[in-house]
């Protein structure tokens, strides 16, 4: 009696790998590219989104706006983004001087920030 079995069939090295290549590509090339795309330079009276290190006391970071004439407008979720509003343009230079990592637009870090007057006023976290 003969059984007849099938080879098994050989696959190209790296062919589960060529087909995943697409989507990391995409995913690597959005996750670099909105956050480019948020980058801005503080414009006079314009809210921008400061992000200071990891680890930024919150007053440090408002002691750096309130240092060139910013006003604070808003803190975020962390304690290292805080939105801002300045009376003249602001470089990248002077961003880097006040210790801030980058100036986002507001709209971007939005979901983690809470207004400071309602923070303020809400105690106890009652609303």
């Amino acid at each position: 009696m003969k059984i007849l079995a099938r080879a098994p069939k050989e696959r190209p090295a790296g062919g589960k790998a060529r087909a995943l290549l697409p989507a990391a590509a995409l995913l690597l090339s959005s996750l670099l590219a909105v956050p480019a795309l948020a980058l801005r330079q503080p414009s006079a009276g314009q809210e921008v989104a400061l992000l200071f290190p990891p680890g930024t006391p919150a007053e440090s970071a408002l002691r750096a706006v309130a240092a060139a004439d910013g006003l604070a407008v808003r803190a975020g979720g962390f304690d290292n983004l805080l939105v801002a509003r300045f009376p003249h343009d602001l470089g990248w230079p002077a961003i880097w001087r006040l210790g801030a990592l980058a100036a986002l637009d507001p709209a971007f870090a939005g979901a983690c920030a809470a207004d400071l007057e309602t923070a303020s006023t809400n105690q106890g976290g009652r609303p």
